[in-house]
């Protein structure tokens, strides 16, 4: 283990004394400011790890007790790796925050990011090497990388071999019912598609009512399916549909032994994709633990719901770009189906592009 002292005015130069000299593998110890100015970093770099080969597991104390100690292990590097990332978080943002903030053309957009807590990885893809005399110009330049790397859904195309299934999964309280319906009424009364639902969500009281009012109200057929038997009857019965969409009952992201079983519902249904449901003013760091909890879906895209009790619109894009699904549908309220629009690149853009005025007043 090599471990060594970096002295620098600020991070951003002691950063680069690091990677130069041990490389981008290497572990940030600790960091701490001079009394005099500047910064010191102590860094190490395992120099034969990659070289030796991985140890076999030695269990202390017989099979059961290895057995019995594996989760306890698992968590732990899920702690560390956790830290880790916290760390590398911390610097990076101490990194971008010198470099942008002595540029005056992007400092008021770089710290307008931040606000609207992008992920620092991502205000460094947006803002590295962006310029603008004087700023002129400025916010165009930005738009066009902004849109370069957000994605959408292309546009729903009906199959002439049977109905197209969707099924929205999520966490519960995101307006997955709610959405179904507005989903329901726009395709049915804008698109002129036959449309079916069905809802799995058995677990809440009443659910299943709900979904029937909405179906009622909008004259589609509803039907209700507890196992991956009846799902599979209730959509051969709504095999005349152009689209299904299957609501599904909310999990948290922790509950393994819950998601499991859905995931396995589901399956039972050839063809079926799954859509992602999330609420915009969710933390980002929960976002994260949903992205990779509703993973075992492989969701087609991404929704996100609530928008309209939020102005923080950074961990859309954060997820977005993470996961690389595309943004399918934005909602932002509780009318059917006015409250639901198909995501661009545009509508996304606009609500994370500052105005003028945010810029002046940072």
């Amino acid at each position: 283990m090599r471990v060594k002292r970096f002295t620098a005015k600020d991070m951003t130069q002691a950063m680069r004394q690091v990677r130069q000299e041990l490389g981008p593998d290497a572990v940030i110890l600790a960091t701490s400011r001079l009394p005099g100015g500047g910064v010191e970093i102590s860094a190490a770099m395992d120099e034969g790890a990659a070289e030796r080969p991985s140890p076999e597991p030695r269990p202390v104390g017989g099979e059961g007790a290895a057995q019995a100690a594996a989760p306890e292990l698992a968590e732990l590097a899920r702690q560390v790796e956790g830290l880790g990332q916290m760390v590398t978080r911390h610097l990076m943002v101490a990194e971008a925050a010198a470099g942008f903030a002595a540029r005056p053309e992007v400092a008021s957009l770089y710290h307008y990011l931040m606000r609207q807590e992008v992920a620092p990885e991502l205000i460094n893809q947006l803002l590295r090497g962006l310029s603008a005399p004087e700023a002129v110009g400025l916010l165009p330049r930005f738009s066009i990388r902004l849109k370069k790397i957000l994605r959408i859904s292309d546009p729903l195309r009906v199959k002439s071999g049977g109905p197209v299934v969707w099924a929205l999964v999520g966490p519960t309280g995101v307006g997955k019912t709610t959405t179904i319906a507005k989903l329901a009424a726009s395709h049915s009364l804008k698109h002129r598609l036959k449309v079916g639902m069905i809802t799995v969500d058995t677990f809440r009281m009443a659910a299943p009512e709900q979904l029937k009012v909405y179906g009622r109200i909008m004259d589609l057929p509803t039907k209700v399916a507890s196992s991956p038997i009846e799902l599979r009857e209730a959509v051969e019965e709504l095999s005349d549909r152009e689209l299904i969409l299957v609501d599904t009952v909310g999990r948290s992201p922790s509950d393994e032994e819950n998601l499991n079983e859905l995931a396995a519902v589901l399956a039972g249904v050839k063809g079926l994709a799954c859509h992602l449901v999330m609420a915009a003013p969710t933390r980002d760091r929960d976002l994260l633990e949903v992205t990779r909890a509703f993973g075992r879906f492989q969701p087609r895209s991404l929704i996100f719901t609530k928008l309209d009790e939020t102005s923080t619109y950074g961990p859309i894009l954060n997820q977005a770009v993470r996961t690389a699904k595309p943004v399918s549908y934005l909602a932002f309220g509780q009318k059917v189906p006015d409250d639901l629009e198909e995501a661009t690149r545009e509508g996304l853009a606009k609500r994370l592009l500052p105005s003028r005025r945010d810029l002046e007043t940072l």
